[in-house]
């Protein structure tokens, strides 16, 4: 419990990879005490949305290689595996990519470890007032205050859904998004056609894992499949490219260089060979297309119309579309930037220091700081990378 009137040290907003790396980092290094440290998710556990996204499009291997994780020892993961004497089948080439399970069962030791569970509060954060010595951070049913803040909020409230499946949801369509908070796989029909909407690696993972016995699914994917084993090249995560990226003082050219940057899209080698496998049993089929309406013929059959083909009939539609690609926070952002004048660039994402510290008192991570850490800022790594910049320097 803490005392209302109690201003703590530390508060994170954002219980995710991010929110929960900061946190073992700020106690591990003795930067406070953990009485003086909490962590604000609308969850009640650590890394829940994580977990959840994550068991949702099916995901079986990481993207990221065996030294990307919670601990602070770049090889705890593979210390981890040597002691639960886990197989060969728990990690993937290239890089040793972890499976998801040794992820997180890796992820809620290092949680056990530093005692961070204990410092979770459930509640949503609606507004942040910066005072001269502390900030005060209002929860639908609390109020926090701590003397610096860092702003871990990831992009799960921001769904990418196309033009047609916003219009076809307004007449009543049931299409559900891999990555909304309701999606639900008991819900999709146990044999017929099923279509998942996507190019990218949700998408593949998603149409993989739904593929089986009398369901066939087909992969509606705007482009061709791209391949590529990083979310971004791995110079991105040092010196190689960092160094003359922050020398680049027009933040709208930083944005462009990120969107440059980032493969957006793509999947790695090993989800095309399980792909290929999928297609080749006749389990998955893949159609390059653009959808342009959807339509109701029957209560379980809806007929999508395609830009260059032949209409598509589907029992079911999975949107596996990702995430919108603005600034996440919405209107705990927009009114931190209207009533501070908090600096930020033409594309809505926050201006920092190289200390990613937006306010002498709030600091940001994330996607959040991706015109000072570079295109790679939202993954596993670029939480590492936050903490250099917030805590080491």
């Amino acid at each position: 419990m803490i005392n209302r009137n109690s201003i703590l040290d530390w508060a994170i907003i954002g219980g995710g990879i991010h929110g929960t790396y900061l946190a073992n980092v700020l106690v591990r290094h003795r930067v406070t005490q953990r009485s003086d440290l909490r962590i604000i998710d609308p969850n009640d556990e650590p890394l829940a949305e994580w977990k959840r996204v994550t068991a949702n499009v099916g995901m079986e291997y990481l993207r990221s290689p065996k030294v990307h994780h919670l601990d602070l020892e770049p090889f705890s993961l593979k210390h981890y595996a040597h002691y639960k004497k886990c197989s060969g089948d728990d990690f993937m080439f290239p890089n040793d990519r972890p499976s998801l399970g040794l992820f997180n069962d890796h992820a809620d030791s290092v949680i056990e470890k530093s005692g961070l569970s204990d410092l979770y509060l459930e509640g949503f954060a609606v507004d942040i007032r910066l005072k001269n010595d502390h900030v005060v951070i209002t929860t639908e049913g609390d109020t926090i205050r701590a003397r610096h803040v860092i702003l871990a909020i990831g992009r799960s409230g921001a769904l990418n859904r196309p033009g047609w499946a916003r219009h076809a949801a307004a007449d009543g369509v049931g299409i559900c998004h891999v990555l909304e908070g309701s999606f639900c796989r008991n819900q999709i029909p146990e044999s017929g056609e099923i279509v998942v909407v996507g190019g990218g690696m949700s998408a593949v993972q998603t149409a993989l894992s739904l593929a089986s016995g009398d369901r066939h699914v087909t992969l509606l994917s705007p482009h061709s499949l791209r391949q590529n084993n990083y979310d971004s090249d791995p110079g991105w995560m040092g010196p190689k490219y960092l160094n003359r990226f922050r020398k680049v003082s027009c933040f709208g050219k930083r944005r462009k260089i990120i969107n440059e940057a980032k493969n957006s899209g793509t999947i790695t080698h090993d989800l095309k060979r399980k792909l290929t496998k999928s297609r080749n049993k006749n389990e998955c089929s893949v159609n390059i297309d653009i959808v342009e309406n959807c339509s109701v013929l029957t209560d379980d059959l809806m007929l999508l119309s395609l830009k260059n083909g032949e209409p598509l009939a589907a029992n079911h539609i999975v949107l596996a579309t990702g995430y919108e690609a603005d600034c996440p926070g919405g209107d705990l952002l927009n009114g931190l930037m209207s009533n501070y004048d908090l600096k930020c660039s033409e594309c809505g994402f926050p201006i920092t220091d190289t200390s990613l510290r937006w306010h002498e008192r709030l600091f940001v991570s994330g996607a959040l700081a991706e015109l000072e850490v570079g295109p790679a800022s939202a993954n596993i790594i670029g939480a590492r990378m936050a903490a250099e910049k917030i805590v080491y320097m």
